[in-house]
């Protein structure tokens, strides 16, 4: 047998069986050539087909406009009502004598939501920030609009015409007469989370310096409330770091490969983002801070309008410290990151590092991040300082006073 003889053929029985004669395959004799049947009486069948559509429509047009009606009847007012509340619609309340509006909820942003919390008081001088009273009693002086310059959208820090300037106006009062070891703590890259913002602002000391990322989304408002909370303010200055643009401060940052021109826009760009700050600490720029053409110019433009330095030595070969106060800018530098291993271990060492240091040089700076744990180390740290005989103090009051190298 070969291979074609194992393949049934599923029409060999019908050809076989089918197709023998026995069935008769002509037409129909009531069929026409091709096929299709006809009738033998047809004018009978189309009056007795007539009679029955006629009928069958009557029915049909009975029946059908009875039970519309009928459901009209039943329905009617149950439909017009989810007409009705199909129906777009807006509630206008009306508001008693005196009675402030709302605010409107479906704004998302901080401000929004900072003015529920807030009442009348967020309102004060147009800000939105909710009220906070300072945890320790101190206040800071309000912002002063004979030391703006509005450029635009811009708020411009400048010297009043009185020679006030805005690094001694804004900062957080604190007692020279003191003459125990200063450390000042600055946490950076701050208003870009909003829980640790919040959490710093909030629950640190006072005498904590808080300095902000110029592209928070609601700089402004997290700048009042945090020197509503007493905490002296700075803003972080993007500076290019050896590896950009690996490491990226944002689309701001100073570049070394910018004209001057080119870098004081930018500068004036994050300075004029919030009013109220004391000055501007350094963010990367382990590259920017050992060039002298490029960071003169920027130390120039920040001593023109009135404001403090911090170096926060992103680099050891930094210059800017020397740079700045070669030109009585007023500075100070970091002299211990807290948390570069952000663990509890590694911060309460370095914490006690920089106690170490204020204690040899009666002054200290230390920069840390809103880490959790960092957040947590500092609550716990900076109250225990002043049983230690060392004075936690707002960086304006450690302006000046380190020795430079």
């Amino acid at each position: 047998m070969s291979a074609d003889d194992d393949i049934e053929d599923p029409l060999a029985e019908d050809a076989s069986g089918d197709l023998d004669g026995s069935d008769d395959l002509s037409p129909p004799e009531d069929a026409d050539e091709s096929g299709t049947p006809t009738e033998k009486h047809p004018e009978r069948w189309k009056r007795l087909a007539g009679t029955i559509a006629v009928g069958l429509l009557s029915v049909l047009l009975l029946g059908g406009t009875g039970g519309l009606i009928g459901w009209l009847l039943v329905n009617a007012e149950h439909t017009a009502a989810e007409r009705a509340m199909d129906q777009p619609q807006i509630t206008v309340p009306i508001l008693a004598e005196g009675e402030r509006a709302p605010a409107n909820s479906s704004d998302g942003s901080l401000d929004a939501e900072m003015a529920k919390e807030g009442g009348d008081d967020a309102m004060a001088k147009g800000s939105m920030a909710a009220a906070i009273e300072s945890a320790d009693g101190v206040h800071l002086a309000p912002v002063d609009p004979t030391l703006l310059e509005i450029k635009d959208d811009a708020k411009l820090p400048i010297i009043g015409i009185d020679g006030r300037q805005p690094w001694s106006t804004y900062a957080r009062p604190f007692d020279h007469d003191d003459t125990r070891p200063r450390i000042a703590l600055i946490l950076t890259n701050l208003g870009m989370a909003k829980g640790e913002t919040e959490v710093s602002i909030t629950e640190l000391p006072g005498a904590i310096t808080l300095s902000f990322s110029p592209y928070s989304a609601n700089l402004e408002t997290w700048v009042d409330r945090a020197r509503r909370a007493g905490h002296e303010v700075m803003i972080d200055l993007p500076l290019e770091p050896l590896d950009f643009p690996r490491d990226d401060p944002g689309p701001q940052t100073l570049l070394t490969s910018l004209s001057t021109v080119d870098n004081l826009n930018r500068l004036e760009w994050i300075l004029g983002r919030t009013p109220g700050y004391v000055g501007v600490t350094t963010w990367m720029g382990s590259q920017f801070t050992t060039v002298e053409d490029a960071l003169m110019p920027v130390l120039e433009g920040l001593k023109e309008r009135g404001l403090m330095f911090v170096d926060s030595r992103g680099s050891s070969r930094s210059i800017a410290t020397e740079l700045a106060s070669s030109i009585q800018l007023p500075r100070a530098f970091n002299n211990r990151f807290i948390d570069s291993v952000p663990s509890i271990a590694a911060i309460d060492r370095a914490l006690a590092d920089l106690e170490v240091t204020a204690r040899q040089n009666r002054f200290a700076v230390g920069i840390a991040q809103p880490y959790p744990v960092t957040l947590d180390r500092l609550a716990r740290w900076g109250p225990a300082l002043d049983a230690k005989g060392i004075a936690l103090a707002p960086v304006s009051a450690i302006a000046d006073r380190q020795r430079l190298r």
